[in-house]
């Protein structure tokens, strides 16, 4: 990253002439200045959020990876006389039509296979029915792309396993989140999002050379870790490093990396001749994090809470720092000696302590619940749009690029709504709209376009990502931020990992089902965001005492629900 020029070290020394005690007045002052360099924003804009092309590829290659294909009973006697797989399963199957064949009549197929396919389907509708065996199964595809499904057997009894593929990266992400949002604000920003990088560059081949399926399984585990990493702590370093007039349009465009991703997906699946494939092509890319680990820098704000000003002034002037400012007694020296040779439960232990502090005082539990359930309806909403594809009848490419294409507008509307409207009213509008487009698919007539419904909702579900995290990291402050950010995307990874089994399980029984529950809970989080307080134009909290002195506006109140955005 290019440090600050001479011009502007100088402008920084005419603003704060009088002689002072370092404080983080003097962050934001800085930060201001860097702000007029474009090339530096944009840089650290692409630093933090390109690795989210990784994670929306990884997280949605499910569609592809694990495709269900068409599962027939394989009858020995009938392959040897030469039948199609499709004149098997009529003959076998009770319900020829369905997708999934997982047992077959126990007929004599021996004398079946003697009579040639006609006269045996005179025989078999004369005749009653046999008793229903079990059966080896036999797969075709629409696409010619053998996946894991087949690999490993994953259908019929065995199909929770395959869901269990998308849920072992939701779980790592949940994992992730828990953890590298404590650790971060202890130890910093930029070692959990290196290590974060490094996780990520070994994990993602290594799902591609998976000998077994439980292996396979623990390196997706791996993979969602590295995921939830990099993404909370790069956004927490996007936010922490912009003042406030940048950060709402960053931190909007902060996700749509994701929209990249889910575009260029369907494009690596169609060239990829099996789910190895097509895992190598998500995963080469991974390799150029090495460049983020070399330019990645460290937050000021946390440097400056951790009382380690030296190196805060350095990422903020270089080596030029203003004569003016008086540095505190730089505690980075007591810090190598104590840190560093301390027990690792007692640093464990301070971690924890930033998970309690988030639930210390009423004012905080009722901001974090708030959020927690956002975070939930946003990512459930998200999840199952995306992986309803075969309960809306649509081919599975077309319809995941239209996800990410629809997606793209989705990060850049909120710009507009909380320039003019701020956060709380923002977020509110983009819930009900959400909830009330997957609520109407229940009044529409069959076969109504209600794809295009699910697409509304998808656009407006990206949005409220991009709102939903802004607010929750202006709600809290410095110490306790990435813990927030970080727990309330372990939330958001509950619904990921309930969104397949509410597909899999209540779309079968109604193909509107899923999409219903999202509506239901898309209005009541969309309500209580009324009850938040306004963070639009109002500097981040940097302190506790920051949350415990606010005035009644900036606090969770009923009255909030009437009180305009300024």
């Amino acid at each position: 990253m290019e440090i600050m020029n001479e011009e502007n070290c100088e402008e920084a020394t005419r603003l704060t002439m009088a002689p002072h005690v370092m404080n983080s007045q003097d962050v934001n002052d800085a930060l201001e200045l860097r702000s007029k360099n474009l090339c530096w924003i944009i840089s650290l804009f692409l630093l933090t959020s390109s690795p989210g092309i990784l994670n929306s590829m990884h997280i949605n290659s499910y569609v592809f990876l694990a495709e269900s294909p068409h599962t027939w009973c394989k009858v020995p006697p009938l392959l040897a006389a030469n039948w199609t797989a499709g004149e098997i399963r009529t003959i076998s199957s009770a319900d020829p039509q369905a997708h999934e064949s997982c047992h077959m009549y126990d007929w004599n197929y021996t004398e079946l296979s003697r009579m040639g396919y006609n006269e045996a389907i005179e025989f078999t509708s004369s005749h009653p029915k046999p008793k229903v065996i079990a059966c080896d199964w036999g797969y075709s595809y629409d696409e010619p792309m053998p996946s894991i499904t087949s690999e490993w057997d994953l259908v019929c009894e065995n199909t929770p396993l395959r869901s269990t593929v998308q849920v072992a990266v939701a779980l790592g992400k949940f994992a992730g989140s828990f953890c590298f949002s404590m650790l971060a604000d202890k130890f910093g920003r930029r070692s959990v999002f290196l290590l974060c990088c490094c996780l990520y560059m070994v994990s993602g081949p290594a799902v591609a050379l998976a000998p077994y399926y439980y292996f396979l399984l623990a390196m997706r585990v791996v993979v969602g870790v590295a995921g939830a990493g990099v993404y909370e702590v790069g956004y927490t370093i996007l936010s922490e490093l912009t003042m406030t007039k940048h950060r709402t349009w960053l931190g909007c465009l902060y996700n749509i990396s994701y929209a990249v991703g889910i575009t260029f997906l369907p494009v690596l699946a169609y060239f990829s001749s099996s789910w190895r494939a097509l895992q190598w092509y998500m995963s080469i890319p991974g390799f150029m994090l090495l460049i983020h680990c070399w330019y990645m820098p460290e937050s000021p704000r946390w440097l400056m809470n951790q009382k380690r000003y030296k190196e805060a002034y350095k990422i903020l002037y270089g080596s030029n720092i203003p004569e003016n400012i008086i540095l505190p007694d730089d505690e980075a020296t007591p810090r190598s000696t104590t840190t560093c040779h301390s027990l690792w439960y007692k640093q464990l232990f301070s971690s924890v302590l930033k998970l309690f502090q988030l639930f210390s005082t009423c004012e905080l539990i009722s901001r974090i619940v708030i959020c927690y359930l956002g975070w939930f309806s946003a990512s459930f909403s998200y999840f199952v749009i995306a992986l309803n594809a075969d309960n809306f009848a649509i081919n599975k490419y077309i319809y995941v690029a239209l996800n990410g294409i629809v997606e793209a507008p989705g990060y850049v509307l909120p710009i507009l709504m909380m320039s003019r409207l701020g956060r709380k009213s923002s977020g509110f509008i983009l819930f009900m709209i959400t909830g009330v487009a997957l609520l109407v698919i229940l009044a529409l007539p069959a076969g109504a376009p209600v794809v295009t419904l699910a697409l509304i909702g998808r656009l407006c579900s990206s949005a409220m990502f991009a709102e939903i995290i802004l607010h929750t990291s202006e709600l809290f402050p410095t110490c306790i931020r990435n813990t927030a950010i970080g727990t309330s995307l372990c939330m958001a990874q509950v619904g990921t990992i309930a969104a397949p089994f509410v597909v899999d399980i209540l779309g079968p029984m109604a193909w509107f089902l899923p999409s219903t529950v999202c509506g239901i809970l898309c209005i009541i989080a969309g309500s209580l965001i009324l009850l938040l307080p306004e963070t639009k134009n109002h500097p981040m909290p940097d302190t506790m005492e920051d949350i415990k002195n606010a005035p009644p506006q900036l606090k969770v109140s009923f009255r909030n629900c009437c009180i305009s955005c300024r």
